[in-house]
């Protein structure tokens, strides 16, 4: 039965994304492109680098930050970043400075103090670009923060670009949370279009195509990894889903899992993004198709030997054959829906998945009072 130009009803739930308890897996696949956000200063530069006044304050800023004390954590990274920006001894673009805005930045994240965070992560960005001290020798106006997006990342050295990047999309993370959704896709889009360019090979060997170029994963930089890009395709695929916007949403899906490739856990996700997305378009079929290959691909037990993410199938499976339930239901076969959710529901028993349980077992007993009337 065709079910082209459908939406679901308006009496029917709409197919849900993946509720990750056990292992917040997407998440942990973005936090990896941000390596250049957070701890990754302190790992990389040793705290001797450091004056002796900003390593001061650092250690205390760390300790406190380690006791849980958060008041006194944030005075001495922000007594830190003061004591950096004032000594003569720390290049205004150098790590050692920086690392410490990105720290604060990161942290002020994590408690939900945004509008702080994106500021202080603006602040980063800046001096990473050498914007911040631009035209102050000779007493003109600094360059204003659009002008970011002009600037040619690609000739930065490969640590510094995957800072940039990094940064760009934390900062997309925050905007999107302060639903100020145009700066968020501009981050993203900016940080997501500049991993793709440097991905990419000419479309002609001769040259004869002028700039036009096609992306390429053996072409990409020894300093960033399919999981990296993968994620961060993933996820403004995400924000445009949750925006509706599933045109801009599915081809981002789709390259994400050609990196991620059709043997792992993780791809098991990706499709179940799709099922999600084509169903939100009334596209039904393929939807009901994508979420049959998740289902098979996660019951397939070399799946989970290729990461050792055995959890991940796991959890992705509940949701997937509780979503074919649901999109039975849509197509009318309400039979074919029953079969689903009980599939669901026991799977979800013996992973210990409460939620698709719970659910499953609403939606059952919603259709079978159905039947009865």
């Amino acid at each position: 039965m065709s079910s082209s130009g459908r939406r679901p009803s308006a009496n029917t739930p709409r197919v849900r994304t993946i509720p990750f308890h056990p292992i917040p897996a997407l998440l942990t696949l973005t936090a990896l492109l941000c390596l250049g956000v957070g701890l990754y200063e302190y790992f990389l530069s040793d705290l001797q680098k450091y004056p002796p006044p900003v390593r001061h304050a650092l250690r205390r800023a760390l300790y406190y930050q380690n006791k849980k004390d958060i008041p006194l954590a944030l005075k001495y990274f922000r007594e830190a970043l003061q004591l950096g920006v004032e000594s003569p001894e720390l290049e205004t673009d150098g790590a050692p400075l920086t690392g410490i805005m990105i720290q604060l930045g990161t942290l002020l994240e994590s408690l939900g103090r945004h509008p702080e965070a994106k500021q202080t992560l603006t602040l980063a960005m800046r001096h990473l670009l050498g914007l911040e001290n631009s035209n102050a020798e000779g007493g003109g106006e600094k360059k204003p923060d659009a002008a970011m997006f002009d600037v040619d990342i690609s000739a930065l050295d490969p640590v510094v670009q995957k800072k940039v990047v990094g940064i760009a999309q934390k900062l997309g993370d925050i905007h999107a949370v302060m639903r100020r959704d145009e700066e968020a896709e501009r981050w993203y889009t900016w940080s997501v279009e500049h991993l793709l360019r440097i991905s990419s090979k000419p479309t002609s060997e001769y040259g004869d195509d002028g700039d036009k170029r096609i992306f390429d994963k053996e072409h990409m930089p020894t300093w960033l990894t399919h999981t990296e890009l993968g994620s961060s395709l993933e996820t403004l695929g995400r924000f445009y889903a949750d925006r509706n916007k599933y045109t801009y949403a599915m081809p981002l899906y789709l390259q994400a899992l050609t990196l991620a490739g059709v043997d792992s856990c993780h791809a098991t996700v990706i499709m179940n993004n799709l099922s999600e997305g084509f169903a939100a378009m009334g596209r039904m079929e393929e939807a009901k198709n994508w979420a049959e290959r998740g289902v098979e691909l996660a019951q397939n037990p070399n799946t989970r030997k290729a990461n050792k993410d055995g959890e991940v199938c796991d959890d992705t499976c509940g949701v997937l054959l509780y979503n074919l339930g649901m999109i039975h239901e849509q197509l009318d076969d309400k039979a074919g829906a029953m079969v689903f959710y009980a599939k669901a529901k026991k799977h979800g028993q013996e992973h210990k998945s409460i939620d698709v349980v719970q659910e499953a077992d609403q939606s059952l007993k919603r259709l079978r009072a159905d039947r009865q009337q």
